[in-house]
């Protein structure tokens, strides 16, 4: 609780006490109380304050940078998922025309329409 007091004293003005007849100008002046006075910042402190401020901001644009930085990174990784998807779904479509293609009902059908027949002892199998 005396600490409480204590703050409150602090804020109140300077005090001067009541002077009595006898007493002199000087007596009066010397027996003024200034509770609170105002500090004055140092030349060092102003310096401090102002290279922490100057710290401070240039760390904030840094990381609003990296942000964007990120951002359009990862814009970037989702259009090359989305070609590399685009890749596989053709690369499939032209391994199924492949088969289509290899079949052997095709290529009797073809052989047909070249007046050409099969022989079974004329066949290989390749594998890569």
């Amino acid at each position: 609780m005396a600490q409480n007091n204590l703050a409150r004293n602090i804020a109140e003005e300077p005090k001067t006490y009541v002077s009595s007849p006898e007493q002199t100008p000087d007596e009066v002046a010397t027996k003024q109380v200034h509770v609170a006075t105002k500090l004055q910042i140092s030349p060092f402190e102003k310096l401090l304050i102002v290279s922490g401020s100057v710290i401070l901001t240039v760390l904030m644009l840094l990381v609003v940078s990296s942000k964007i930085a990120l951002s359009n990174a990862q814009h970037q990784l989702q259009h090359v998922d989305t070609q590399i998807v685009n890749v596989r779904n053709d690369n499939t479509n032209l391994n199924q025309q492949i088969g289509e293609l290899q079949s052997s009902s095709r290529l009797e059908k073809v052989a047909k329409q070249g007046n050409m027949s099969l022989k079974n002892a004329n066949i290989r199998n390749v594998t890569k």
